[in-house]
């Protein structure tokens, strides 16, 4: 799908979905805060109040603004509860995953920027756990079909049905990127008993669905594979692999990368430098330093990462002005955050608001 300006490399970092455990004993790291903004989005557009759904669900705005801090399992359970409740939607899960834009990970970003398709799901198969944590990937490419299973690690409960829509949506969206177009060959197989009734709301984003099978799967034709992606962009394609190979080294050393991440969050209009940032974490600047080295990260890295993703953020769900937004982010001057934007995304601030109020979000 073409973006205005070439391309709107929205860079949210992710982790989709989290592995859990018995539902409700302990808190268990689950649903991405990308996925559910994804959410509210879609309740906002259809005359919801997300505020009442966040209030019910006993979620803050405050806490999806860290994309690297993971909507607790119990949460999560709340929230798709009262969400499918307030929108009298059943199918929401479907609606709000085929909402979500590609260029809202940097997994996405390195499929729709592969060369090819059979390329791009061979970078879904080897880093969908980074936006799907809980969730194994599997590719199969046989000689006529090549099938991409989805299994879950533990029992979804009673959101598997949300869970499995949300990402038959996505990927339908992110098929429908790379190739340019709807994709009609697209089997699915659906791990639930098919909807009583005879609107079954897969059907509209899909032609050939099958029920009751043991997971999700998609099953395209093998020379399909071989379809050149139209958004290829080497370099792009490159720089978000480097990203998720970052981001799997962070799930390695994740507590202390998180921990930066926390406290840099909560200084961030200060512009905190190391010497700000390592007293709180009880660590000297040198150690602080080589600590997030072992863990592939740098500060530099992840200050740039929060601002990244917030400006993007405070674009789309403001009416902050510039000057605000780059204050809010640390900048004194407004200009040398439009210029770093820019370095960003490749298109100005003031037009990345006006795509994403267009619906590129």
């Amino acid at each position: 799908m073409a973006e205005p300006d070439g391309r709107l490399l929205a860079v949210f970092p992710t982790g989709f979905f989290s592995a859990m455990s018995s539902p409700g004993d302990i808190a268990l790291p689950f649903a991405h805060p990308v996925y559910v903004r994804s959410v509210l989005d879609c309740l906002n557009s259809r005359g919801v109040r997300p505020a009442g759904v966040l209030e019910s669900a006993g979620l803050s705005w405050q806490a999806l603004n860290d994309d690297q801090q993971l909507v607790d399992f119990a949460v999560f359970r709340r929230f798709v509860a009262h969400a499918i409740q307030s929108s009298g939607e059943p199918a929401l899960g479907l609606v709000a995953g085929s909402m979500l834009q590609p260029y809202h990970s940097p997994v996405g970003i390195a499929a729709v920027t592969s060369d090819s398709l059979g390329q791009a799901l061979q970078v879904l198969s080897r880093h969908a756990r980074l936006i799907f944590g809980g969730i194994d990937f599997e590719l199969d490419n046989g000689p006529r079909w090549s099938t991409l299973n989805v299994r879950p690690a533990l029992p979804l409960c009673e959101t598997q049905v949300f869970v499995m829509q949300s990402i038959l949506g996505a990927h339908c969206r992110l098929l429908e990127a790379i190739l340019g177009r709807p994709v009609d060959e697209l089997e699915v197989g659906l791990p639930y008993a098919r909807p009583a009734g005879n609107d079954v709301p897969c059907l509209r984003y899909v032609r050939r669905v099958e029920f009751d099978r043991d997971c999700l799967s998609f099953r395209l034709p093998a020379g399909l594979l071989r379809a050149a992606s139209g958004s290829a962009d080497a370099r792009a394609c490159i720089d978000a692999a480097q990203a998720c190979q970052r981001l799997e080294s962070e799930r390695v050393h994740g507590d202390f990368v998180q921990r930066v991440r926390r406290v840099v969050l909560d200084r961030l209009t200060a512009n905190p430098e190391i010497g700000d940032v390592a007293p709180e974490l009880g660590v000297s600047p040198r150690t602080l330093v080589r600590r997030l080295a072992d863990a592939g990260a740098t500060y530099s890295d992840i200050k740039d990462d929060l601002r990244k993703t917030h400006a993007a953020w405070y674009l789309q769900h403001t009416e902050l002005s510039m000057e605000a937004i780059a204050s809010q982010l640390g900048y004194n001057d407004p200009t040398n955050f439009s210029r770093k934007f820019k370095c960003w995304y490749q298109v100005a601030p003031t037009r990345m608001r006006q795509a994403l109020r267009n619906g590129l979000h």
